[in-house]
């Protein structure tokens, strides 16, 4: 039998740590390096396109420890997690082999200092937990401190506000994850979180409690408004111990908690988000062509990432809209103000996440400076508003905290231009540290000092021939003639004696050895150590900073929004508690803003819970139907948030919800049909809109068959104006024309139609929204702008005539037309408003053989207003299988 491998000391300290770092890839720090060993050495070669190298059989591959940074975030970059296992003593002092210890795990929801950050998006870190049928959701920004919960009743509302905040990371039991594997799937789909799963123990409901209370130091979380709230407690507790316990992560920072509701807020649901590109662009993620790029004009990080966050959470208080409304005004109306405050704000950095790696010790002297430097523009702020006397402004200013004693500090302390690491030195500022000054003193005089102390010994001890020397063996010394040796001071040490000198040594000569051999040493130590004290000192008022930070994203937010509001001559609507929704001159916000030179075409609107509760927009494709329905919800929204709008003038009513069906791409990464993916989104508009509520359809059954997308289009309409307690304000945007014959039947639909100009075989859109309907597709026309060639234009034309003149025409003898059909007949009975949809032309005497009385009966027995979209499209399928036996 051979004879088993020795492992050494270092690698069975590897192998220890190797175990604490929870499967991540770890790198082990040795001297000036990290090294990976074994699989990790050959992935983090493989990854970082490093070269891989073997000592004693041991595949090995390493990183620079001053260039780590930019390594972490490769690796995360691509899924990685990534231990960190660090000297734990002074190699100079270490006896035997230097100690090691994993000190923290990084992953993509834990990072604190890292190109990978957005400046002006957070970074959240979230966990899942479910208790007696409710979910508990709590997620922590470690970068920014902020550390929420909630708890949810169904996973639909959870799924949205996941999607509302995006986490990067997280972390779940076993059980909810195999229950809820599509919603993961779907979030994968999306945008790719990293899920970590952990057994259900992981996630006791009183271990979480204990750790959540020992975190905030607390005997009961009732005063933070956590009373009874279990699941959430869970969440929480359960996020505070995976990131201390198992990514070794501190946490000093993280000092409260709050609860928060989506009641308190317009709910936007992920397809809305979505639709209406609020903060990302459905083409590319990116903040380009999307409504917060229109109304971003903040200053610093922290408004940016306050703005993104009213954006995805419009208020449905009247009050709070109106607080916001008024500081606006007063900003708008004072443009100089505004000026000042904006150059003001510019030179703030971002408080948060500086105080957030000083509070976590990763903060650089640099870091340290940058914060002094913001600080010290908040007199700048206060003065702009001194005069201001609008309560949200004037609420937010009292909130400004100078901070003196920390700028005070920072100044005298740190240099004004430090080096981004502690190892570089030259920190501390002269005059700070008497010590310090001293070392820097030998370091830089030495020869002066040695002078001069000579000269001083000469004189004292009346010895002429006295010098100072120096060796390797022996340090500095003061040599005397040995004629001279005996007028030596008692305080003098024999060192060395020589032939014919003896060689002496002082206390002070001693002291200043001590301290000139080891200065640049000791120099570097004492700065890490003051800088440490520093830190420590200014991380006491963390909580007051990052509260200080807040009131400034505030302040930040409403001069962004007077600044847009300015340059884009919107206007102050009117808000209150009424169903009124009046826009007279609206204009999109961010195709206004794309359209550099072409001017905007504003369009008037009216929706309320009279006449005017489904307006159905009917017009070519291309004519701006879609634009124009997009137009009143992004509206609606920028009122709720506070903002000024792109009117003329506006009254709108509280909106609690918004709801959009827009486009019909497939989703086949979920095995789901355009068809499929229009019912269910229209499903889950029916049944959770209310009153109160704003819906916004465009082109609702172009996923089917003509005649099922008409009667689909139509039933899904009729239920949204009479359904009882759920009769929303509906913008119904459809090219099914025959649609508009519903203003004649049931009251509370409205026609409109996007004006065409017709100029012999050309048409012009007009983009303007015109009350009435058209009976015309312009499909053809549609074509030719498009590009199709004139043969097949040509060919359509004649398809089309046929259609329409020839009732008898053979369908073998021309192309399947799905765009032009006979209005159906609708017949509205008694109070229920009992729909009759007649899917085909029942004629009898056109062909005798179509008896279709049963297939009659069987719709007049179907209760449309409490049919859900699939089971009419269930329905209709019947029937249409049918219908298809008797032609």
């Amino acid at each position: 039998m051979g004879k088993k491998p020795t492992i050494t000391p270092m690698m069975a300290q590897w192998s220890s740590c190797k175990e604490k770092s929870k499967g991540a890839l770890l790198l082990f720090r040795m001297g000036d390096f990290y090294e990976a060993f074994h699989e990790d050495a050959a992935t983090l070669a493989k990854e970082l396109e490093l070269t891989l190298t073997k000592r004693q059989e041991i595949p090995m591959s390493g990183i620079p420890y001053h260039t780590i940074e930019s390594y972490l975030d490769r690796l995360v970059e691509r899924g990685y997690r990534v231990a960190i296992a660090e000297q734990t003593e002074d190699p100079r002092q270490a006896k035997g082999l230097v100690k090691r210890e994993v000190v923290r795990i990084i992953s993509p929801g834990t990072l604190v200092s890292s190109s990978l950050l957005t400046e002006k998006s957070n970074n959240f870190f979230a966990v899942i937990t479910s208790l007696k049928n409710k979910y508990g959701f709590a997620f922590i920004d470690l970068t920014t401190a902020e550390f929420k919960t909630i708890e949810f009743d169904n996973n639909h509302t959870m799924l949205n506000e996941l999607h509302r905040l995006r986490p990067s990371e997280i972390l779940t039991s076993k059980k909810i994850y195999d229950n809820e594997i599509d919603i993961f799937e779907e979030l994968r789909i999306c945008y790719k979180p990293l899920m970590s799963i952990k057994d259900n123990p992981f996630f006791d409901q009183d271990e979480a409690l204990h750790i959540l209370k020992n975190h905030l130091s607390v005997h009961t979380l009732d005063s933070y408004g956590l009373i009874d709230c279990h699941a959430a407690i869970t969440a929480s507790g359960t996020l505070i111990r995976y990131l201390t316990e198992e990514l070794c992560l501190n946490l000093e920072h993280i000092a409260k908690i709050e609860p928060y509701s989506t009641n308190d807020c317009m709910s936007l649901d992920r397809i809305t988000q979505r639709n209406l590109e609020l903060t990302e662009s459905i083409k590319d993620g990116s903040k380009s062509n999307t409504l917060l790029e229109v109304l971003d004009y903040t200053q610093t990080p922290m408004g940016g990432r306050m703005l993104k966050q009213w954006i995805k959470r419009p208020l449905i208080s009247i009050e709070e809209i109106q607080k916001r409304q008024e500081s606006i005004e007063a900003l708008y109306q004072d443009s100089s103000t505004s000026f000042k405050l904006a150059e003001s704000l510019d030179q703030i950095r971002d408080l948060e996440r500086l105080m957030s790696r000083i509070c976590s010790n990763y903060a650089t002297p640099r870091d340290i400076a940058t914060l002094g430097y913001s600080l010290e523009q908040i007199p700048y702020i206060l003065e702009s508003l001194k005069n201001n006397k609008e309560a949200l402004l004037e609420e937010k200013c009292s909130e400004l905290n100078y901070f003196s004693h920390i700028t005070s500090l920072i100044k005298t302390s740190i240099n004004e231009n430090p080096p981004n690491k502690v190892s570089d030195g030259n920190i501390i500022c002269t005059g700070y540290n008497q010590e310090l000054d001293e070392l820097r003193s030998i370091g830089k005089d030495s020869k002066a000092w040695l002078a001069k102390y000579q000269a001083d010994l000469k004189e004292s001890t009346g010895i002429k021939s006295l010098k100072i020397g120096y060796t390797r063996v022996f340090g500095y010394y003061i040599d005397v003639s040995k004629a001279q040796a005996d007028k030596v001071p008692e305080y003098f040490q024999r060192r060395q004696t020589l032939v014919n000198n003896e060689r002496f040594i002082s206390p002070e000569l001693k002291d200043y050895e001590s301290k000139a051999l080891t200065a640049e040493e000791r120099i570097s130590a004492l700065e890490s150590s003051l800088f440490q004290n520093i830190r420590e000192e200014i991380s006491q008022s963390s909580q007051e900073v990052f509260n200080l930070a807040q009131a400034i994203a505030q302040i930040d937010c409403i001069n962004s929004l007077s600044v847009v509001a300015r340059e884009k001559n919107y206007i102050k609507p009117k808000i209150d508690g009424s169903n009124q929704l009046k826009i007279k001159d609206g204009r999109h916000p961010v195709i206004e803003a794309a359209l550099l030179e072409e001017g905007f075409i504003p369009n008037d609107t009216l929706l309320d819970d009279n006449n005017n509760k489904l307006l159905i927009i009917t017009g070519p494709n291309m004519a701006g139907k879609s634009t124009y329905i997009r137009q009143v919800a992004l509206i609606t929204i920028m009122a709720q948030i506070g903002s000024y709008i792109p009117a003329s003038q506006a009254h709108i009513g509280i909106v609690d919800k918004v709801f959009t069906r827009i486009g019909a791409n497939d989703d086949l990464s979920r095995g789901q049909s355009t068809f499929m993916v229009e019912m269910t989104e229209t499903a889950n508009i029916i049944n959770n809109c209310t009153d109160k509520s704003l819906v916004i359809l465009d082109e609702i059954g172009r996923g089917t068959s003509t005649y099922d997308g008409i009667s689909l289009a139509w039933a899904v309409a009729e239920n949204l104006l009479t359904a009882p307690s759920r009769q929303p304000k509906t913008l119904f945007a459809t090219h099914y024309w025959e649609i508009t014959e519903m203003e004649k039947k049931i009251p509370g639909a409205k026609n409109y139609n996007v004006a065409i100009e017709e100029h012999q075989d050309e048409i012009i859109f007009m983009r303007k929204i015109i009350a009435g309907s058209t009976d015309r597709s312009y499909g053809i026309h549609v074509a030719k702008l498009a590009g199709i060639p004139n043969e097949i234009l040509k060919r359509a034309e004649e398809v089309l005539h046929g259609l329409e003149n020839d009732s008898e025409a053979d369908p073998n003898d021309l192309p399947h037309h799905n765009d032009i059909v006979k209005i159906p007949a609708v017949e509205i009975k008694g109070k229920n408003k009992e729909i009759q949809l007649l899917l085909f032309d029942l004629d009898e005497k056109k062909d005798p053989k179509k008896n279709s009385d049963h297939i009659l009966k069987e719709l007049q027995k179907i209760d449309i207003v409490n049919t859900t979209p699939m089971q009419a499209l269930q329905k209709l399928a019947t029937l249409k299988e049918k219908v298809e036996k008797l032609l």
